[in-house]
Parts: structure tokens; sequence; C-alpha cells
């Protein structure tokens, strides 16, 4: 897991999961008999304690502690509501189950001095413990405040308007992460203005929306369930967003239709410009008359004929005497 992969995962228990502080726990789903276990492991479990967890029995409540918080990612958590340990194993990965000191112990690169501190680094103080993201800012499972998973400030570098904020001791680099150099990364809306959410399911549902982000172009903070949390200050939270919402519909009201062109209608072919249409000479010669029927005259059966026609009249003459 890289450092970026780590920061964006606890980005995402903040953003999008129900979460409460509970001792000894790394992400188990809240039921009575998740209580009952650990009330019989620690003293931390106390009546009092017990009445504020038991309030979200069956309503998709994860328990994490401090450290439980950091071994559960690394141990596979990915908020599985039907598993105990919400999808995450035990002692996997080659991440030992240790405290807060032990997992200090592990660390290379450990230091005072958070000038050099990077994204992704361990930050701890006596008995606690949490995770650097970034512009100042940790992610941290604490009873104090909010009692959850929350996003504070690291004081050592400076307080931030917003963000409760408290001092650490050291800071060292976990080994079970690949560090890299995060690149900002921008986000262009291209609509005059887009709907704005708290989190990632309601912007994924286009549910409740909180405001508007104009057309800008904004910094990148996360990224979950294909929606996206935009900002326009580096490394500090901002409103979540639907991708789908950012594009241009075009206008498809009144359409061009192009006209069909009918089979019986012959279509002319374009002639080029610049060739010669030749002009056709009009036909003054008058036309032949053509009777409907030619018959070709033959001189010799004419002949035939007329003698014929002159033999029967003289037979007929002949005959007309005798009869007198």
């Amino acid at each position: 897991m890289t450092n970026i992969e780590l920061k964006n995962k606890l980005l995402d228990i903040v953003n999008n999961y129900k979460t409460i502080y509970g001792m000894g726990t790394w992400g188990w789903i809240v039921t009575k008999s998740a209580i009952e276990r650990k009330k019989k492991e620690s003293s931390w479990w106390t009546t009092s304690r017990i009445n504020t967890i038991s309030k979200v029995i069956d309503k998709n409540y994860f328990m994490f502690d401090c450290i439980g918080l950091i071994k559960g990612i690394l141990w596979g958590w990915n908020g599985n509501s039907k598993a105990i340990y919400g999808g995450a194993g035990y002692n996997i990965n080659k991440v030992p189950d240790v405290n807060t000191e032990g997992m200090l112990a592990k660390c290379t690169n450990v230091s005072t001095n958070f000038k050099t501190i990077e994204i992704g680094e361990y930050l701890w103080m006596s008995g606690h413990c949490a995770i650097y993201i970034g512009d100042g800012l940790c992610v941290e499972c604490t009873p104090k405040w909010t009692n959850n998973v929350q996003i504070t400030a690291v004081a050592n570098i400076g307080n931030k308007k917003g963000y409760n904020s408290r001092n650490w001791t050291k800071h060292g680099k976990l080994p079970y992460i690949t560090y890299l150099k995060e690149e900002s990364k921008t986000y262009k809306i291209i609509v005059e203005k887009i709907p704005t959410y708290t989190n990632s399911e309601n912007a994924k549902n286009k549910k409740n929306p909180i405001g508007t982000y104009k057309k800008d172009t904004y910094f990148i903070f996360n990224e979950a369930n294909g929606m996206i949390n935009i900002t326009k200050i580096k490394n500090t939270p901002g409103a979540w967003i639907n991708p789908n919402d950012n594009i241009i519909k075009e206008n498809i009201e009144n359409p061009i239709e192009e006209t069909p062109v009918s089979p019986e209608m012959p279509v002319e072919p374009e002639i080029p410009i610049d060739v010669e249409i030749p002009i056709e000479e009009p036909n003054t010669t008058p036309p032949i008359e053509t009777p409907e029927e030619s018959i070709e005259e033959n001189p010799d059966e004419n002949k035939e004929n007329i003698f014929i026609r002159i033999f029967k009249l003289i037979i007929n003459f002949i005959s007309n005497l005798f009869k007198k």
C-alpha cells in the first residue's frame, strides 16, 4: 500500500462510514455480542461507555481505537457490515498486533522535526497515534471531540480554522507503506454550476445537496464511489460532487432533420463548377413523317393481278352473251 492509498482510505472512512471509538477494536461492527466480548477484555469498557456505544447497536456503526484504525486498514478493513471485523483479518499482511508504542518502534526515520513530515507518516504521543494526511492535518480515532474517526490539525505545524488540534511528540515512516510524492490533481467544472454534497453516497444518489460550485478549476481532495471531493484550498476537504452533473448537454429540443431521399426520385449528380457543360444546338430540320405501316410494292405481282382481272372480265362478258 502506498502512502497516498492510505490517506485516501482514511478519508473514505471519515467521509463515508459511521464510526465510534471503542478500545481494543479495529473496525468491528457495533453489536451487542461485540460489546459483551470487549467488556470482558478491558476495564476501559465502563458502564457509561457501554451505554454510549450501545445506542448505535445494529445501526451500521464501526468501532476503532487509535492504533486499531491503522492496523485495521493494514489488515484489509473494507467496511463489510456483515463481517465482525468489517472485512479485516487479524495479525496478517506481516503487520503485527502491537500498541501505539510498539508501532512507533517499527517505524523508520523517526523524528521530532515536523518540518520534514510526509503524507502517510505515523504520528505518536504517549498512548495515542494518528496518520498525517498533508497540509497540517491528520486522521485519528479518539473519544475526544466528536468521539469517532475524524480530521484534526497537527498543532506542531500550526492550528487551522475549523479543526480541533493537538501537539504530537514524534513521527516516522511505517515499514508497511511505500512513500511516494503526491502530485496535486485538479478537476475542472465546465458547466455554469454543479450541486455539492456532504458525502460521496449523497453525491452518488444526488440526495440532499448543500449548495453549488461554479465553473472553475479545483483541487481534488478525495475520491470514493466514483464521486469526487473538490476544493479551492489544496489538501483541505471541500464538498462532494457527482461527475455526471459536469456534462454539457446538447440542445436536442429542435434537432435539424435531414430530408430523406425518395428512391423514386433520382438524385442528380453534383457537377463541379470548373467543368463546362456542352449546350446542344436546336434541330431546325423539319421532321419526316413516317406512315404507320409501310408496304413495299412488287412490280411483278402488280402485272399478274391485272391479267387476272382482265381474264375475269372477259369470262363474265362471254357468260352474259350466252345467257341472252
